[in-house]
């Protein structure tokens, strides 16, 4: 193109470039820095570690965050138009999720998605607190805990109350609370149905994913991130955590440096790594606890309240949440489709944590990165096989409430694991001998290494712990920038 003789041309200016969705870093690049928190594992608890951490840091910190997992999805799979569907979203779940690698035989229905933002880009969103008798004996006041749930509600929009109310849900509750579930509700839900937020900015994230967190992180505070980076140790100096060695795919080694360390790889990777490392500890792995999982699905009668009544569901599921004597929770969705007027009911039961359910090391098998396997150990105990008779026949009552049909199997239980909500083997605590962290998920005796992620939960009675988690995790965070409530 020729010049013109009266516009002068714009000169050409080097742009960076950025390739991925979230910016990454390079482990060389990492190996070379020193950070003051590393971050292993970008879940729910780590995330929200991360976004804490940038909140309240300035900009002389340095903060790094490895996933051993790659980029996935940038948003929960539900905020994706092509997985709106269910049974899409159900096949895709199905192909990314795995089996636990290792002896679980006791616990055969726990599968993980290693990713960026990990079981957060498919959970429920359901983030109710516990019922207050479950949090008795934990190490952290009342007051404190309100605090910290506050705080993980706010940034998740956590709520059980929507403007709009279906017709159908309505009638749904309603049958409930007056047949003998007085204390049934919403579900509160981390949704965000905001079309814009402050700064004109288009709101595509209504389902919560982690990747919240790291956006918003992002915008506070630069860190570095590097994915496909599997920790494989960690390093300590004279009793204090120091760094974590971490392998790519191709087996290349690097140690990263850092004053703190954050685990959040979950409740069965976490111990899997601090056992390998020799990390002391008589807490570490065990007390192993879970869900118990039963369900049934019900069909709506044509001569019920349902003829003419949308079974369009989104955004609502009840709950019908623990009570004292009742130390379980029942959670209820549509299932399949509308026009099909049919029920899934859930019920999650209390399991008891005892120190015989644990994690350990396989000391005959180790993985391609050369860390031994784990082995699971796992049982539920008289009491909470009570619990899951009590349960089931609570689903049925609450299915009677609705003069709905019982469809096949029934009442049917699913194997240990596939609640997904395993916790506690790193559970917190003031005793060395019967914990694994103290209240502020510090390793017992080993300065500077924390964990923030499931493992710390001494319980949540019946409830989802995902809340729990995050809440716990801005702390933990909030205590290593030296930030008291």
């Amino acid at each position: 193109m020729n010049a013109s003789p009266f516009i002068s041309k714009c000169p050409e200016v080097a742009q960076p470039i950025q390739s991925n969705w979230i910016p990454l870093v390079s482990l060389e690049e990492m190996e070379q820095r020193e950070y003051d928190v590393l971050i292993v594992g970008s879940g729910a608890g780590g995330g929200a570690a991360l976004w804490r951490l940038c909140q309240r840091w300035g900009p002389n910190k340095r903060i790094g965050l490895i996933e051993a997992g790659d980029t996935l999805l940038n948003t929960h799979a539900r905020n994706i138009s092509t997985l709106s569907d269910e049974s899409r979203f159900s096949s895709y779940l199905r192909a990314i999720k795995r089996p636990v690698e290792g002896s679980a035989p006791d616990f055969s229905g726990a599968t993980q998605v290693t990713a960026l933002g990990g079981r957060t880009l498919f959970w429920t969103a359901i983030a109710p607190r516990p019922y207050a008798g479950a949090l008795a004996n934990w190490p952290v006041s009342a007051n404190e805990l309100n605090y910290y749930y506050g705080v993980a509600e706010r940034f998740m929009n956590v709520r059980d109350y929507f403007s709009f109310k279906y017709p159908m849900w309505e009638a749904l509750l309603n049958r409930l609370q007056i047949n003998g579930f007085p204390q049934a509700k919403y579900a509160p839900r981390a949704l965000d149905f905001e079309p814009l937020n402050y700064n004109g900015t288009i709101n595509s994230n209504v389902y919560f994913s982690s990747i919240q967190f790291l956006g918003e992180g992002l915008n506070a505070h630069p860190y570095d991130l590097a994915v496909q980076a599997r920790a494989t140790r960690i390093l300590t100096c004279g009793g204090r955590a120091c760094g974590v060695e971490v392998m790519r795919p191709d087996k290349r080694v690097f140690r990263l440096k850092a004053n703190h360390i954050i685990l959040a790889a979950g409740t069965l990777q976490t111990p899997r790594l601090l056992l390998h490392s020799a990390i002391p500890g008589p807490s570490i792995g065990h007390y192993l606890w879970n869900h118990s999982y039963t369900k049934v699905a019900v069909q709506m009668t044509p001569d019920g309240f349902a003829r003419g009544i949308s079974f369009a569901a989104f955004p609502y599921a009840l709950i019908i949440p623990q009570t004292e004597g009742h130390p379980y929770q029942i959670q209820i969705y549509p299932l399949g489709s509308p026009d099909e007027k049919k029920l899934d009911l859930n019920a999650f039961g209390t399991v008891e944590p005892r120190y015989v359910n644990r994690v350990t090391l396989d000391p005959y098998k180790r993985d391609e990165y050369g860390v031994p396997v784990i082995k699971v150990d796992f049982a539920y105990s008289d009491r909470d096989w009570a619990v899951v008779t009590q349960m089931s026949q609570t689903l049925l009552r609450a299915a009677a409430a609705w003069g709905s049909v019982i469809q096949p199997p029934g009442v049917c239980m699913l194997p240990p694991g596939a609640d997904s909500h395993e916790s506690g083997t790193c559970r917190m605590g003031t005793d060395p001998y019967t914990s694994a962290t103290n209240p502020f998920g510090q390793i017992h005796n080993v300065p500077g290494l924390f964990v923030a992620d499931n493992s710390v939960l001494p319980s949540t009675g019946g409830a989802n712990p995902t809340l729990s988690t995050i809440a716990l995790a801005i702390r933990t965070a909030d205590y290593i920038v030296g930030w008291n409530h």
